[in-house]
């Protein structure tokens, strides 16, 4: 049996090398090496799923080193932490990505009628496998440092990646989506400092030995730096500009990669120090006013903060006529899912973590489905327009079912994927009772319903009204692609069962 430290090393090395060597590549070539570099990185993940299947219920599988005689930390700095909440966003990353390989390969040509590509293969596959690289280093990372490496990774992949097409709404999208992004790495740094200083530690328990005030002030940090590599409110309003990518990278960045990367480094912090933050009772003076911060009320405020960005979201929805940009203000709200489900974890209801969990698979599952789905009609038809789309069912009648798949999904058709992390919200929410909760059940079973009922609307505006002309359904590769995850979406929770994280 392959030892789960080399199976490991292989899911994280497997990427890096496949981005340098794809380079030398173009069209056909660049295919091929992209897709042996992400079939070899799944397997890797299997192993390494099986080695931890292996373990004990309770056990996490831990390899740290150290490599910087003069940034002594205990127990190690650099190497591989493998555990629920680990394995759950390795199967994000890792198999999106392995899709995302084979949907790019007939996707960017000159068939394409959306956008005809000609060159830039190798450039477009080392970025992306290096995007693979630096989210599998993410959720690998035993520390918060580490952790902050790679964070920054994504930054400097998703920049590359939307300004792909080097035009300047690409490269203006690319840079705003840098610079907002930045914002919460600076705030992530200055985190790191706040608590090594005191500990010399960057554990993601580290809030344990801080003393209240300090910790208070570290996670609210941690907070807002995750709001904007998740495009939370007031961060947003990159993530939309972000469509000028190629679909398949909005497929990769909305669905596995960096947006995940916000909500992911909370739920570990909070995992890693859920005692502390439950337990929490700090008191800042302002001058005019002491105000005392409980883990309830900081639970509330990520509760509260998230159901903003859900409504925000929401209103954006009606105006919008690109189906990339729909999709993408859905991501905003649906990151906000998770948001909400660890704000309800930190206020004492474990079952929100949960559903958070859950929500990172089935959300991201749901919404490679739908943007790979753009992709298919974009290709076919040239266009990603709500106003102009017609009939799509009658030309491209796979598309349309895959289509419709995602769109079910997406707003909780039972037994579809999603269904159940909102229903496990709603769950954790009502669990946690109060004036607060109703306000919490209303705002989000409202947000809920009129999402219901807009892309109920939207789907069947361009897939049942009007038959168009001159359209045929995509090539096989990328149909075979959209079967695959409109199955996931089906049956794809039950492989997270059994990573479903206990209480600390």
């Amino acid at each position: 049996m392959l030892n789960w430290e080399f199976a490991a090393v292989l899911l994280l090395i497997l990427p890096l090398a496949g981005a340098f060597l794809v380079c030398r590549y173009r069209s056909r070539q660049a295919d091929d090496v992209a897709l042996l570099v992400a079939v070899a990185t799944f397997i890797a993940f299997i192993f390494l799923v099986n080695a931890l299947l292996s373990a004990a219920r309770t056990e996490k599988l831990s390899a740290v080193w150290q490599f910087i005689p003069w940034l002594q930390v205990p127990g190690g700095l650099f190497g591989f932490m493998v555990d629920d909440i680990g394995i759950i966003m390795l199967a994000v990353v890792v198999t999106i990505g392995l899709l995302v390989v084979i949907f790019s390969a007939p996707y960017l040509s000159e068939a394409n009628r959306d956008h005809p590509t000609t060159n830039g293969k190798g450039r477009y596959y080392c970025w992306l496998l290096l995007f693979v690289f630096s989210m599998v280093g993410l959720a690998l990372s035993p520390n918060l440092l580490q952790m902050f490496i790679f964070w920054e990774l994504t930054t400097i992949c998703s920049w590359a990646l939307i300004s792909f097409y080097d035009d300047k709404r690409s490269t203006v999208a690319g840079y705003k989506a840098l610079v907002l992004t930045s914002v919460g790495g600076a705030l992530f740094a200055l985190a790191l400092l706040l608590m090594y200083v005191p500990t010399g530690s960057f554990e993601f328990g580290v809030l344990s030995l801080l003393t209240a005030r300090r910790a208070g002030v570290v996670f609210l940090l941690l907070l807002i730096a995750a709001w904007a590599k998740s495009a939370q409110v007031p961060f947003f309003t990159w993530l939309p500009e972000a469509m000028a990518a190629p679909t398949p990278i909005s497929a990769y960045l909305h669905a596995a990669a960096m947006v995940k990367a916000g909500v992911f480094m909370i739920s570990r912090v909070v995992y890693g120090s859920y005692s502390t933050l439950t337990g929490l009772r700090a008191q800042y003076d302002i001058g005019i006013a002491t105000i005392t911060l409980t883990g309830h009320s900081l639970g509330l405020v990520v509760a509260f903060a998230a159901v903003i960005t859900m409504l925000v979201g929401l209103y954006f929805y009606f105006s919008q006529d690109d189906l990339k940009r729909l999709l993408a203000y859905s991501t905003i709200t649906h990151l906000g899912y998770i948001l909400f489900g660890l704000g309800l974890a930190i206020a004492g209801v474990w079952l929100g973590f949960q559903a958070a969990m859950i929500h990172l698979l089935a959300h991201g599952i749901a919404k490679t489905l739908l943007f790979l789905g753009v992709g298919s009609i974009a290709f076919a038809t040239g266009s990603r327009s709500i106003s102009a789309l017609r009939g799509l069912a009658m030309r491209m009648p796979t598309t349309a079912f895959c289509f419709s798949v995602g769109v079910f999904t997406l707003i909780g058709v039972p037994p579809l994927a999603c269904f159940w992390s909102k229903f496990f919200l709603l769950a954790a929410t009502i669990k946690l009772g109060g004036l607060a909760a109703l306000l919490l059940v209303l705002c989000f079973t409202g947000e809920a319903a009129l999402a219901f009922y807009w892309f109920l609307r939207v789907k069947q505006r361009i897939l049942l009204e009007d038959a168009p002309t001159n359209t045929q359904e995509s090539p096989a590769a990328m149909i075979g692609v959209l079967i695959t995850l409109a199955i996931l979406c089906l049956i794809g929770i039950g492989f997270i069962l059994p990573f479903l994280p206990l209480v600390p």
